[in-house]
């Protein structure tokens, strides 16, 4: 509960040495009890809000870097997101084959999970089952303990004001450990090598290397629609967190294909519906929106992977220069550079 003190009359004086002489017992509050106290600025701007309100949260992240802590040590114990007990089993196992012996067979099994969605032929984006019901259920259950916290959220991007940001780093943040811990091991063992496998014509060793990780929630009363955009990054993952109880109507995303001018004028539109435990991964130069819904409520993950200090590469490499099936799967290898002569070598 958040308490003010109120002076009034003849009481002012008394009421002022008993808050001085409390003063040391403020600075024993909890972070968890400051940050539920603070005025939080709503989100409104639908473009261009990146920096929207971004005073508010520099001045308060570190408390709220503190809360988190603090709502991890007394909140309970974290769901278990270990992707050995969340992931598809038989993709999980592909997965696990290519990285432990990274040939172009075990690739080829890996990607035969994946459906091309879009516009065919044009591998701009495929689509896959990424989790099991019960992983699921795992994750949103870790979310829901974020946003039912009290702990002020900061919007998830520059369009979206519903949602959260998952980073330890990021100002106004969600940074359980649960959370962060679940988004590296899913960059670093599933949607690095797969991405760098399915767009191996612009995706080399440094333009992966950075990622950012946000939810979305779409309903009546919150954000209804998103419209067209294209994502700041090499490649987008967006995994629906509906449980298979949880019905919604509308809410499609289209990706345009800009080759074939429809009537409109802008391109063809190619519609995606979302099922429970999808996952879609697709190019983030590719325009893309999402329709209204009209009733129930859509719950996505969404991670954008890109090069240093926010790069995205859109033009091809040379066939020569593209990484190697070892280079795009092998476990010890994070970073590449390839020299003209098409060597490479891990960057220590």
């Amino acid at each position: 509960m958040c308490t003010a003190f109120i002076i009034v009359g003849t009481l002012s004086v008394l009421l002022v040495h008993v808050a001085i002489g409390k003063a040391s017992a403020a600075d024993a509050v909890s972070a968890l009890e400051q940050v539920r106290c603070l005025d939080v600025p709503a989100a409104t701007a639908t473009a261009n809000a990146e920096f929207e309100h971004s005073d508010f949260w520099e001045d308060n992240g570190h408390t709220i870097r503190e809360a988190w802590v603090e709502l991890e040590t007394d909140g309970g114990p974290p769901a278990n997101l270990a992707l050995a007990n969340i992931v598809d089993p038989s993709l999980r196992e592909a997965i696990e084959s290519a990285r432990d012996n990274p040939t172009l067979a075990n690739e080829e099994n890996v990607l035969s999970s994946f459906v091309e969605a879009g516009p065919l032929g044009k591998g701009l984006a495929y689509k896959s089952h990424l989790l099991t019901p019960a992983g699921a259920s795992a994750l949103r259950s870790e979310l829901d303990k974020a946003t039912s916290s009290g702990i002020p959220l900061r919007r998830p991007n520059a369009m979206n004001r519903y949602g959260c940001i998952i980073d330890k780093d990021v100002d106004g943040a969600v940074s359980l450990s649960s959370l962060t811990a679940f988004v590296e091991d899913l960059i670093d063992n599933i949607a690095r090598p797969v991405g760098r496998a399915l767009f191996n014509d612009t995706v080399g060793a440094k333009e992966d290397v950075e990622h950012f990780t946000f939810t979305i929630r779409y309903n009546a009363e919150e954000d209804m629609e998103l419209k067209e955009h294209r994502d700041a990054s090499v490649f987008t993952l967006n995994i629906n967190l509906n449980l298979p109880e949880e019905n919604y109507d509308g809410s499609s995303l289209y990706l345009l294909d800009e080759e074939y001018i429809g009537n409109d004028g802008t391109g063809t539109r190619h519609l995606i519906e979302f099922e429970p435990d999808m996952l879609l991964i697709h190019r983030g130069s590719v325009r893309h929106a999402a329709l209204p819904i009209s009733s129930g409520t859509r719950h996505n993950i969404i991670i954008w992977l890109f090069g240093e200090d926010g790069q995205v590469r859109v033009a091809p490499y040379d066939e020569e220069d593209r990484l190697a099936v070892e280079q795009r799967w092998g476990r010890n290898v994070r970073e590449i550079e390839i020299d003209r002569h098409d060597k490479w070598k891990p960057e220590l």
